[in-house]
């Protein structure tokens, strides 16, 4: 079933404990797309870089919002069109994306559906709360796009940064609605 994966049976193991996203409600097709994402690009987990970009194809509102100025929003999806081809990969890893697995295996390898990295499980966790706090029963795309503006290490806070957003004002502006 798995050909050539020396010591795969360990990092799947590891891997067991991963929350895997589970689509519902508002959230649904944004952690959908970006399943498919990372899937597509062989990635083991779903960053907070996968979100950003799910959100900008599922809701209208989020380019807007997240970069406003048409300099802005060309940079932004320009960046995200080049990592959707998987331009400049190698030199871009962080946030839940490395080369291999650390032992030589690549990451498109594995059948396994990815889970959220640390950032973006802390993210998608932030927005749930934030919208139990606006007494809605559920998170949507806003309040999950204000959690990745919000955390300045994750994948989806620097790459605003490189559009030329501020992910601060990008997080206020989402709160707001």
């Amino acid at each position: 079933m798995f050909p050539d994966l020396h010591g795969a049976e360990d990092l799947r193991g590891a891997e067991r404990g991963r929350r895997r996203p589970e689509p519902a409600g508002a959230l649904a097709p944004v952690l959908a797309r970006a399943r498919r994402r990372a899937v597509r690009a062989g990635d083991v987990e779903i960053d907070s870089g996968h979100l950003l970009h799910a959100l900008l194809e599922c809701d209208e509102q989020v380019l807007g919002l997240a970069a406003p100025l048409p300099t802005q929003a060309t940079r932004l999806m320009g960046y995200l069109a080049q990592r959707s081809i998987g331009f400049g990969r190698d030199w871009l890893q962080g946030e839940g994306e490395s080369a291999d697995d650390g032992v030589g295996i690549p990451r498109q390898r594995f059948a396994l559906p990815p889970g959220l990295s640390d950032a973006a499980e802390a993210a998608v966790d932030r927005a749930q709360v934030a919208a139990l706090l606006r007494d809605a029963a559920e998170a949507d795309p806003l309040d999950l796009l204000a959690e990745l503006a919000s955390d300045p290490d994750s994948r989806a806070a620097k790459m605003l940064k490189g559009a030329g957003a501020d992910p601060s004002a990008v997080a206020d502006r989402a709160r707001q609605r």
